[in-house]
């Protein structure tokens, strides 16, 4: 029986290993995660659930994510460095140097940002 849980013990933290750091064909690293994070406008703190993807490769790193809220939405807009929104990186607290999201009418974020 103890031989049992240790073949299951194995087998979990190699699909853990696997599902967090993946080194692609390409030499990229890539990581899935869900995430817990939030968005403020000012006023509110909205927090979410992402589910994200990170590739590392070479001297970049972009991250994709899509986040479901975890109570009340804001109102729906577009984000984009270009008009002043900025993203914080949910794996480690980074922020990005250009970010592309929208909040849609059915109250999901979709984007990305790199680093």
């Amino acid at each position: 029986m103890k031989k049992v849980f240790v073949v299951i013990a194995v087998a979990i933290t190699v699909a853990l290993a696997l599902a967090t750091g993946v080194r692609a064909d390409n030499g990229a690293t890539v990581t899935h995660a869900t995430l817990a994070s939030s968005i403020f406008d000012g006023t509110t703190l909205y927090p979410m659930t992402c589910e994200e993807t990170q590739v590392i490769n070479g001297n970049q790193r972009k991250e994709t994510f899509q986040c479901t809220f975890d109570a009340a939405a804001p109102t729906p807009f577009v984000c984009d460095t270009s008009n002043g929104c900025f993203w914080f990186s949910d794996f480690d607290g980074a922020e990005a140097t250009s970010t592309h999201f929208v909040i849609t009418p059915s109250g999901r974020v979709l984007g990305w940002a790199v680093y």
